[in-house]
Protein backbone atom coordinates (compact mmCIF):
# COMPACT_ATOMS: atom_id res chain seq x y z
CA UNK A 1 0.00 0.00 0.00
CA UNK A 2 1.97 3.24 -1.22
CA UNK A 3 0.38 6.51 -1.66
CA UNK A 4 1.30 9.47 0.58
CA UNK A 5 -1.22 10.92 2.77
CA UNK A 6 1.20 12.81 4.89
CA UNK A 7 4.80 13.74 3.72
CA UNK A 8 7.47 11.49 5.55
CA UNK A 9 -21.50 -8.75 3.06
CA UNK A 10 -21.77 -10.45 6.37
CA UNK A 11 -20.95 -12.22 9.37
CA UNK A 12 -20.59 -15.74 8.86
CA UNK A 13 -22.51 -18.16 11.52
CA UNK A 14 -21.64 -21.23 12.48
CA UNK A 15 -23.16 -24.30 10.83
CA UNK A 16 -22.65 -26.49 14.36
CA UNK A 17 -23.17 -24.84 17.27
CA UNK A 18 -25.44 -21.90 18.32
CA UNK A 19 -23.81 -20.43 21.56
CA UNK A 20 -20.61 -19.48 22.74
CA UNK A 21 -19.00 -22.25 25.22
CA UNK A 22 -17.48 -20.38 28.07
CA UNK A 23 -15.05 -22.51 30.54
CA UNK A 24 -15.71 -19.80 33.21
CA UNK A 25 -18.93 -18.53 35.07
CA UNK A 26 -18.10 -14.83 33.97
CA UNK A 27 -15.34 -13.99 31.47
CA UNK A 28 -15.13 -10.14 32.82
CA UNK A 29 -13.70 -11.62 36.58
CA UNK A 30 -11.60 -14.15 35.21
CA UNK A 31 -8.07 -14.25 35.80
CA UNK A 32 -5.64 -15.63 33.35
CA UNK A 33 -2.34 -17.16 33.82
CA UNK A 34 0.54 -15.51 31.78
CA UNK A 35 2.30 -18.88 32.50
CA UNK A 36 1.82 -20.92 28.91
CA UNK A 37 3.02 -24.68 28.13
CA UNK A 38 3.02 -25.85 24.53
CA UNK A 39 -0.48 -27.42 23.86
CA UNK A 40 -0.89 -30.90 22.80
CA UNK A 41 -1.86 -31.75 19.55
CA UNK A 42 -3.77 -34.45 20.56
CA UNK A 43 -5.77 -32.11 23.15
CA UNK A 44 -6.26 -29.36 20.30
CA UNK A 45 -7.69 -32.17 18.11
CA UNK A 46 -9.97 -33.01 21.22
CA UNK A 47 -11.28 -29.55 21.95
CA UNK A 48 -11.86 -28.89 18.30
CA UNK A 49 -14.25 -31.50 17.58
CA UNK A 50 -15.83 -31.27 20.41
CA UNK A 51 -16.79 -27.60 19.71
CA UNK A 52 -16.92 -28.06 16.19
CA UNK A 53 -19.72 -30.89 16.55
CA UNK A 54 -17.41 -32.94 13.88
CA UNK A 55 -15.52 -36.56 14.56
CA UNK A 56 -12.59 -34.98 11.61
CA UNK A 57 -10.61 -32.13 11.80
CA UNK A 58 -7.58 -31.85 10.07
CA UNK A 59 -5.19 -29.36 12.53
CA UNK A 60 -2.23 -27.09 10.97
CA UNK A 61 -0.13 -24.32 12.63
CA UNK A 62 -0.58 -21.04 10.71
CA UNK A 63 2.95 -19.86 11.34
CA UNK A 64 3.81 -15.77 12.16
CA UNK A 65 1.29 -14.84 14.38
CA UNK A 66 2.68 -13.47 18.00
CA UNK A 67 -0.32 -15.30 19.64
CA UNK A 68 -0.29 -19.54 18.94
CA UNK A 69 -2.82 -19.93 15.91
CA UNK A 70 -3.82 -23.58 14.86
CA UNK A 71 -5.98 -23.75 11.70
CA UNK A 72 -8.90 -25.97 12.34
CA UNK A 73 -10.33 -27.69 9.05
CA UNK A 74 -13.24 -29.84 8.99
CA UNK A 75 -15.18 -31.58 6.08
CA UNK A 76 -16.82 -27.90 4.82
CA UNK A 77 -15.08 -25.28 2.59
CA UNK A 78 -14.67 -22.71 5.39
CA UNK A 79 -12.34 -23.16 8.54
CA UNK A 80 -12.10 -22.14 12.22
CA UNK A 81 -9.23 -20.89 14.31
CA UNK A 82 -7.50 -21.86 17.87
CA UNK A 83 -5.98 -19.22 19.43
CA UNK A 84 -3.47 -19.62 22.76
CA UNK A 85 -0.50 -17.34 24.47
CA UNK A 86 2.51 -17.83 23.07
CA UNK A 87 5.57 -19.81 24.66
CA UNK A 88 6.68 -18.32 28.20
CA UNK A 89 9.88 -17.54 26.06
CA UNK A 90 7.93 -14.88 23.87
CA UNK A 91 8.49 -11.43 25.29
CA UNK A 92 5.87 -9.59 25.54
CA UNK A 93 5.21 -5.48 25.83
CA UNK A 94 2.65 -4.21 28.04
CA UNK A 95 -0.02 -3.86 26.00
CA UNK A 96 0.36 -7.62 24.59
CA UNK A 97 -0.43 -9.15 27.67
CA UNK A 98 -3.71 -9.43 27.31
CA UNK A 99 -5.05 -9.62 23.75
CA UNK A 100 -5.88 -13.22 24.04
CA UNK A 101 -8.81 -11.90 26.02
CA UNK A 102 -8.91 -8.24 24.14
CA UNK A 103 -9.97 -10.57 21.20
CA UNK A 104 -12.19 -12.43 22.85
CA UNK A 105 -14.54 -9.47 23.79
CA UNK A 106 -13.92 -7.42 20.56
CA UNK A 107 -15.36 -10.87 18.44
CA UNK A 108 -18.52 -10.61 21.94
CA UNK A 109 -18.95 -7.15 20.88
CA UNK A 110 -19.18 -7.45 17.21
CA UNK A 111 -21.71 -10.58 17.68
CA UNK A 112 -24.56 -9.85 15.03
CA UNK A 113 -23.18 -7.48 13.01
CA UNK A 114 -24.11 -7.77 9.53
CA UNK A 115 -22.13 -5.27 7.89
CA UNK A 116 -19.03 -6.47 8.73
CA UNK A 117 -17.14 -9.27 7.84
CA UNK A 118 -15.87 -11.04 11.56
CA UNK A 119 -15.62 -14.87 12.46
CA UNK A 120 -17.91 -15.86 15.52
CA UNK A 121 -16.79 -16.52 18.95
CA UNK A 122 -17.45 -20.63 19.03
CA UNK A 123 -15.52 -21.58 22.49
CA UNK A 124 -13.70 -19.69 25.11
CA UNK A 125 -10.76 -21.37 27.79
CA UNK A 126 -9.70 -18.71 30.37
CA UNK A 127 -7.55 -21.24 32.25
CA UNK A 128 -4.54 -23.81 31.55
CA UNK A 129 -6.40 -26.55 32.81
CA UNK A 130 -7.54 -28.25 29.16
CA UNK A 131 -4.24 -27.50 27.03
CA UNK A 132 -1.73 -25.67 29.00
CA UNK A 133 -2.63 -22.17 28.13
CA UNK A 134 -6.32 -19.90 27.77
CA UNK A 135 -7.34 -20.58 24.64
CA UNK A 136 -10.84 -20.02 22.17
CA UNK A 137 -12.28 -20.83 18.99
CA UNK A 138 -13.73 -18.85 16.32
CA UNK A 139 -14.98 -19.09 12.81
CA UNK A 140 -15.75 -19.69 10.21
CA UNK A 141 -13.16 -18.39 8.42
CA UNK A 142 -12.78 -18.65 4.59
CA UNK A 143 -9.94 -17.43 1.99
CA UNK A 144 -6.20 -17.68 1.81
CA UNK A 145 -3.94 -15.23 3.94
CA UNK A 146 -3.01 -12.36 1.61
CA UNK A 147 1.22 -12.50 2.42
CA UNK A 148 1.05 -15.83 0.79
CA UNK A 149 -0.75 -14.71 -2.19
CA UNK A 150 1.08 -10.94 -2.61
CA UNK A 151 4.07 -12.08 -4.31
CA UNK A 152 1.87 -13.30 -7.15
CA UNK A 153 -0.87 -10.56 -7.63
CA UNK A 154 -1.59 -8.16 -10.67
CA UNK A 155 -0.71 -4.33 -9.77
CA UNK A 156 -4.77 -4.52 -10.50
CA UNK A 157 -5.31 -7.43 -8.39
CA UNK A 158 -3.59 -5.90 -5.56
CA UNK A 159 -5.09 -2.16 -6.56
CA UNK A 160 -8.79 -4.29 -6.02
CA UNK A 161 -7.42 -5.73 -2.53
CA UNK A 162 -6.35 -2.30 -1.44
CA UNK A 163 -9.88 -0.98 -2.55
CA UNK A 164 -11.53 -4.09 -0.47
CA UNK A 165 -8.82 -3.18 2.41
CA UNK A 166 -10.48 0.39 2.51
CA UNK A 167 -14.08 -0.58 2.44
CA UNK A 168 -13.60 -2.72 5.17
CA UNK A 169 -11.71 -0.59 7.62
CA UNK A 170 -14.94 2.13 6.98
CA UNK A 171 -17.32 -0.21 7.81
CA UNK A 172 -14.97 -1.17 10.82
CA UNK A 173 -14.94 2.87 11.86
CA UNK A 174 -18.96 2.96 11.63
CA UNK A 175 -18.63 1.21 14.96
CA UNK A 176 -19.31 3.28 18.06
CA UNK A 177 -17.75 2.89 21.08
CA UNK A 178 -19.24 4.41 24.69
CA UNK A 179 -15.51 5.37 25.91
CA UNK A 180 -12.07 5.47 24.34
CA UNK A 181 -9.39 2.26 24.94
CA UNK A 182 -9.35 -1.05 24.79
CA UNK A 183 -12.50 -3.30 24.51
CA UNK A 184 -11.34 -5.98 27.02
CA UNK A 185 -12.01 -5.80 30.81
CA UNK A 186 -9.66 -7.03 33.19
CA UNK A 187 -8.13 -7.29 36.41
CA UNK A 188 -4.43 -6.43 35.03
CA UNK A 189 -2.14 -3.32 36.49
CA UNK A 190 0.01 -4.08 33.59
CA UNK A 191 -0.99 -0.61 31.93
CA UNK A 192 -0.29 3.12 33.14
CA UNK A 193 -4.16 4.15 33.97
CA UNK A 194 -8.02 2.43 33.41
CA UNK A 195 -7.97 0.39 30.20
CA UNK A 196 -10.75 2.90 28.93
CA UNK A 197 -10.98 6.89 29.41
CA UNK A 198 -13.58 9.66 28.50
CA UNK A 199 -10.62 11.59 26.40
CA UNK A 200 -8.54 10.17 23.57
CA UNK A 201 -6.07 12.33 24.44
CA UNK A 202 -5.66 10.83 27.81
CA UNK A 203 -5.91 7.54 26.19
CA UNK A 204 -3.62 8.03 23.76
CA UNK A 205 -1.58 9.28 26.45
CA UNK A 206 -1.39 6.29 28.08
CA UNK A 207 -0.92 3.97 25.22
CA UNK A 208 2.40 6.03 24.59
CA UNK A 209 3.30 5.70 28.16
CA UNK A 210 2.66 1.91 28.15
CA UNK A 211 4.83 1.06 25.47
CA UNK A 212 8.01 4.25 27.20
CA UNK A 213 8.05 1.93 29.99
CA UNK A 214 8.80 -0.97 28.26
CA UNK A 215 11.04 0.93 26.63
CA UNK A 216 12.99 1.89 29.60
CA UNK A 217 12.64 -1.13 31.21
CA UNK A 218 14.86 -2.57 28.04
CA UNK A 219 17.36 0.82 28.32
CA UNK A 220 16.65 1.80 24.83
CA UNK A 221 18.18 4.83 23.61
CA UNK A 222 14.70 7.41 23.41
CA UNK A 223 14.46 11.19 23.99
CA UNK A 224 11.74 10.32 26.45
CA UNK A 225 11.04 13.72 28.08
CA UNK A 226 11.18 15.19 24.61
CA UNK A 227 8.50 12.87 22.97
CA UNK A 228 6.66 12.99 26.25
CA UNK A 229 6.45 16.59 26.01
CA UNK A 230 5.19 16.97 22.56
CA UNK A 231 2.37 14.59 23.61
CA UNK A 232 1.18 17.25 26.02
CA UNK A 233 1.75 19.77 24.17
CA UNK A 234 -0.41 18.55 20.94
CA UNK A 235 -3.11 17.46 23.73
CA UNK A 236 -6.04 19.81 22.38
CA UNK A 237 -5.31 17.96 18.72
CA UNK A 238 -6.15 14.88 20.29
CA UNK A 239 -9.10 15.84 22.02
CA UNK A 240 -10.89 17.45 18.94
CA UNK A 241 -11.39 13.19 18.63
CA UNK A 242 -15.24 12.89 20.51
CA UNK A 243 -16.15 9.80 18.86
CA UNK A 244 -14.69 6.42 20.46
CA UNK A 245 -14.43 4.24 16.77
CA UNK A 246 -13.23 0.57 16.28
CA UNK A 247 -9.87 0.12 14.93
CA UNK A 248 -7.14 -2.16 14.52
CA UNK A 249 -3.97 -0.91 15.44
CA UNK A 250 -1.81 -3.46 13.79
CA UNK A 251 -3.81 -4.27 10.12
CA UNK A 252 -1.13 -4.66 7.93
CA UNK A 253 1.09 -7.52 10.20
CA UNK A 254 1.98 -10.35 8.13
CA UNK A 255 -0.55 -12.93 8.14
CA UNK A 256 -3.41 -11.16 9.16
CA UNK A 257 -5.51 -10.27 6.08
CA UNK A 258 -7.61 -13.25 4.16
CA UNK A 259 -8.74 -12.77 0.54
CA UNK A 260 -10.60 -14.47 -2.18
CA UNK A 261 -8.10 -14.90 -4.80
CA UNK A 262 -10.62 -15.11 -6.91
CA UNK A 263 -12.31 -12.15 -6.60
CA UNK A 264 -9.80 -10.23 -5.07
CA UNK A 265 -11.85 -9.10 -2.36
CA UNK A 266 -11.17 -8.94 1.63
CA UNK A 267 -12.94 -12.20 3.13
CA UNK A 268 -11.77 -11.50 6.96
CA UNK A 269 -9.39 -10.74 9.18
CA UNK A 270 -7.47 -13.93 11.03
CA UNK A 271 -6.09 -11.44 14.43
CA UNK A 272 -8.44 -8.90 15.72
CA UNK A 273 -6.39 -8.79 19.13
CA UNK A 274 -5.09 -5.14 18.57
CA UNK A 275 -8.55 -3.75 18.72
CA UNK A 276 -9.48 -0.53 20.58
CA UNK A 277 -12.03 1.89 20.56
CA UNK A 278 -10.31 5.43 19.47
CA UNK A 279 -9.62 7.28 16.47
CA UNK A 280 -9.77 4.72 13.42
CA UNK A 281 -7.21 6.84 12.11
CA UNK A 282 -4.23 5.68 14.46
CA UNK A 283 -4.38 2.14 12.61
CA UNK A 284 -0.97 1.37 11.37
CA UNK A 285 -3.14 0.88 7.46
CA UNK A 286 -3.33 4.73 7.58
CA UNK A 287 0.36 5.29 6.99
CA UNK A 288 1.37 5.71 3.10
CA UNK A 289 -2.03 4.13 2.11
CA UNK A 290 -2.36 3.04 -1.64
CA UNK A 291 -4.38 5.05 -4.05
CA UNK A 292 -6.85 2.24 -3.74
CA UNK A 293 -7.39 1.72 -0.12
CA UNK A 294 -8.33 5.82 -0.42
CA UNK A 295 -10.83 5.45 -2.88
CA UNK A 296 -12.08 2.26 -0.92
CA UNK A 297 -12.05 4.48 2.62
CA UNK A 298 -12.80 7.84 1.49
CA UNK A 299 -11.85 11.08 2.76
CA UNK A 300 -7.98 10.82 4.23
CA UNK A 301 -7.22 13.37 7.00
CA UNK A 302 -4.38 15.62 5.65
CA UNK A 303 -6.37 18.94 5.29
CA UNK A 304 -6.41 20.71 8.74
CA UNK A 305 -3.50 21.32 10.68
CA UNK A 306 -5.12 19.37 13.49
CA UNK A 307 -5.41 16.42 11.13
CA UNK A 308 -1.70 16.79 10.43
CA UNK A 309 -0.52 16.88 13.91
CA UNK A 310 -2.99 13.81 15.13
CA UNK A 311 -0.83 11.74 12.09
CA UNK A 312 2.09 12.84 13.30
CA UNK A 313 1.59 11.57 16.31
CA UNK A 314 0.18 8.26 15.40
CA UNK A 315 3.26 7.88 13.12
CA UNK A 316 5.21 8.40 16.23
CA UNK A 317 3.21 6.25 18.45
CA UNK A 318 3.90 3.18 15.39
CA UNK A 319 7.54 3.97 15.04
CA UNK A 320 8.23 3.34 19.08
CA UNK A 321 6.32 0.61 18.98
CA UNK A 322 8.37 -1.11 16.18
CA UNK A 323 11.82 0.07 17.77
CA UNK A 324 10.38 -1.94 21.09
CA UNK A 325 9.55 -4.76 19.23
CA UNK A 326 12.11 -5.15 17.20
CA UNK A 327 14.80 -4.89 21.02
CA UNK A 328 11.89 -7.39 22.61
CA UNK A 329 12.18 -10.12 20.00
CA UNK A 330 14.65 -8.93 17.40
CA UNK A 331 13.62 -10.83 13.81
CA UNK A 332 15.11 -9.93 10.30
CA UNK A 333 12.28 -8.22 9.04
CA UNK A 334 12.13 -6.01 11.75
CA UNK A 335 13.69 -2.42 10.62
CA UNK A 336 14.73 -0.34 13.73
CA UNK A 337 16.54 2.46 11.48
CA UNK A 338 13.47 3.02 9.45
CA UNK A 339 11.54 3.23 12.65
CA UNK A 340 13.84 5.86 13.97
CA UNK A 341 13.81 7.84 10.65
CA UNK A 342 10.00 7.84 11.31
CA UNK A 343 10.18 9.01 14.90
CA UNK A 344 12.63 11.44 14.09
CA UNK A 345 10.58 13.04 11.24
CA UNK A 346 7.24 12.97 13.55
CA UNK A 347 9.41 14.47 16.22
CA UNK A 348 10.63 17.29 13.78
CA UNK A 349 7.29 18.07 12.61
CA UNK A 350 5.91 18.31 15.59
CA UNK A 351 8.23 20.38 17.51
CA UNK A 352 8.21 22.94 14.40
CA UNK A 353 4.46 23.01 14.89
CA UNK A 354 3.24 26.16 17.40
CA UNK A 355 0.63 25.55 20.23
Amino acid sequence: MTATMLEAPRVLATPTTNDIVFHKSRMSSATTSHTSRSPDRGSIQQIAANALQTRSVAIDRIDGALFRTFRLQSSSDFYHILRCRPSVSIRLLRHEEDRLQTEVQTLQALRGRTDILVPRLIEYQSTTAVIGSPYFISGPLRGVLLSDLEPQLSKQAQANIDRSLGSFVRRLASVSGSQFGSPRISNSTSTPSSLSSPSWSKCFSNMLESILRDAEDALISLPYDFIRDQVRRHRASLDQVTQPKLLLLEMLGEGDILVDSRTCTITGLLDWASAIWGDPFLSDCFYQPSAGFAEGFGKLPNSTTDERIRQYLYILYHALAAIVRQCYRPSEGGDEFKARRNLTSALTQLNSIPR
